[in-house]
């Protein structure tokens, strides 16, 4: 289910391992906490924080820092690191630092990205314990070296909470109501809810329906709408066998499509099926995606009785 969740990790080329550093942190009055997470660093000068993503970022030079929180343990992400997986992302990583940040394991990588015609330089830190991994993602145009080293600073400066409580609902700008569901909240990741029918991520439940509401984190330029959800619907870990129907909704004053779908589970070959919704809004878009292993119609209608009940706030 990790899988279906993150589709990005890491990539290292041409790597550079440098001998381990020792990072201890302590929270001061500078530190801010990201809102929605148990992260806090120290923020770079004139950085605000994130408009569609979990983070901070600087509007007028295109730079970012964004904190990701992946249900899985340090010690199997990090296995998900390699350069296959990074560079068909189409980021190439310079180097590599082994890290300790308050006594966990860590590491610091260093590449460059070709997007929207520019080239960007990333900053990435990983963390974490057995419960959870920490992804902090800085990426600055690669000309701007001042507001790199100042981004890198700051990301240096994390320190995370791992008991501390927090309200996974509270940094989101929309709504979705479950209760006429079988699911239950499990976790929540940067922009995104993880429901489950028994509330862990990954579910251990035999009945694998999930669901997971999110919103983009940049602009789409897609003048065929339809055609972009058909594509985003055959970028997941699903082999789609057959599209059923994809029909044009209108919820929360927002338009958008909804298709289902039959397909295989290309990990465990397990049949599913598949109900995708995505709204349209300000050229970012919110995606609904539920899976089941129930044969029968009952799950997907369970949840489509939820998206109609979402709301932007």
């Amino acid at each position: 289910m990790i899988r279906k969740i993150l589709t990005t990790f890491l990539v290292f080329i041409s790597l550079t391992v440098w001998a381990q550093k020792k990072i201890e942190n302590k929270l001061t009055d500078e530190h801010q906490n990201i809102k929605g997470t148990k992260v806090s660093i120290i923020p770079p000068k004139g950085f605000t924080g994130g408009l569609n993503f979990l983070g901070l970022q600087q509007t007028e030079s295109g730079s970012s820092i964004m904190i990701l929180d992946i249900p899985g343990p340090y010690s199997e992400t990090s296995k998900g690191i390699t350069k296959e997986n990074m560079l068909s992302k189409g980021v190439e990583m310079k180097k590599i630092e082994t890290l300790t940040i308050n006594g966990l394991p860590a590491i610091f990588a260093t590449g460059i990205q070709n997007a929207y015609g520019n080239i960007y330089t990333k900053f990435i830190i990983v963390f974490g314990t057995d419960n959870e991994t920490i992804m902090i993602n800085g990426v600055y145009p690669e000309n701007l070296k001042k507001v790199g080293d100042e981004i890198k600073k700051s990301m240096l400066t994390v320190f995370y909470e791992p008991d501390k409580k927090i309200n996974p609902f509270e940094a989101l700008d929309y709504s979705i109501d479950i209760s006429e569901t079988k699911l239950k909240f499990g976790k929540s990741m940067s922009n995104s809810l993880i429901f489950s029918v028994d509330g862990q991520v990954p579910t251990a439940s035999s009945d694998k329906t999930n669901l997971i509401v999110a919103k983009s984190f940049s602009q789409i330029t897609a003048e065929d709408k339809k055609l972009f959800c058909i594509n985003r619907l055959k970028q997941t870990p699903i082999e789609i066998e057959n599209i059923e129907y994809t029909n044009e909704i209108t919820i929360d004053g927002i338009s958008g499509y909804e298709i289902y779908a039959k397909g295989k589970n290309k990990k465990s070959s397990e049949t599913e099926n598949i109900y995708q919704a995505i709204l349209f809004s300000d050229k970012l878009y919110y995606i609904i995606f539920a899976t089941t292993n129930d044969e029968t119609d009952k799950s997907i209608d369970e949840i489509k009785k939820a998206v109609i009940t979402f709301k932007r706030k």
